[in-house]
């Protein structure tokens, strides 16, 4: 662009270039440090779990996380209308055990009226997801980076087995999932776009990510060795497991 552009039109370019560069990375920082917020957010909760649970309000400290924002602190100010809220975290819970028996969602739907009361209706899609080559999956690469290993499929970030070296294969994630990615080589996510926790995370940390991979975890298995290319989106398999 410099050879090409006139000079004062090559400096008004690049002092638009430069504008754009700051203000992108203002935006992610801001957003790396708000999914650092959920964390110190999470932890604040639970010592409040630990209150209810030391009343005898709760019979765990994390069965706070059952409870909405209203509810708790309506306990702590003293004007809740249950005393005793286990009955009510049960009940939660029941609804939460059911949810789990059925079948994923689809990645994008919408509902009428109480979520809970509603069929999901998939939600109109601007068109097909991209299709890749024979043997290659295909996504919206997050950040660059040709990373060829195998996969190491995570569904519980509780329980991530050995990362190092290998591809963290993952449904979606949160802010539950951070500190597993500067353990691994590269990170697919079988849902979410470019502004998604996983994108942002792996770009701040500089860890090849591709998301929005279509049946990823149907089509991939533990073990198996890929090659991802962060900038393109595109995933080629190439051997499966032992």
């Amino acid at each position: 662009m410099r050879e090409r552009l006139p000079p004062d039109r090559s400096a008004l370019f690049f002092a638009v270039v430069d504008q754009v560069r700051r203000g992108v990375w203002e935006r992610e920082n801001t957003r790396f440090e708000r999914t650092r917020a959920f964390g110190v957010i999470r932890r604040l909760f639970t010592a409040m779990g630990a209150r209810l649970a030391g009343a005898g309000a709760l019979a765990d400290p994390r069965d706070v996380f059952y409870l909405t924002t209203d509810e708790v602190f309506a306990w702590l100010d003293g004007h809740s209308v249950n005393g005793d809220l286990r009955p009510l975290v049960a009940a939660r819970r029941a609804e939460f055990d059911a949810y789990r028996q059925l079948p994923d969602p689809p990645h994008r739907f919408a509902t009428r009226g109480p979520p809970a009361l509603s069929a999901l209706e998939p939600a109109p899609m601007a068109g097909p997801p991209p299709a890749g080559p024979e043997g290659t999956l295909s996504g919206t690469g997050c950040c660059p980076g040709v990373v060829r290993a195998a996969v190491r499929v995570v569904r519980d970030p509780r329980q991530p087995g050995e990362l190092a070296g290998r591809i963290l294969v993952a449904e979606q994630t949160d802010p539950g999932w951070t500190l597993l990615f500067p353990a691994a080589a590269g990170v697919l996510v079988e849902r979410g776009s470019i502004l998604s926790h996983a994108g942002i995370v792996a770009r701040e940390l500089g860890v090849p990510c591709v998301v929005g991979i279509p049946r990823l975890l149907e089509v991939l298995r533990d073990g198996e060795v890929v090659e991802m290319d962060g900038a393109t989106g595109i995933v080629r398999r190439v051997t499966a497991p032992d």
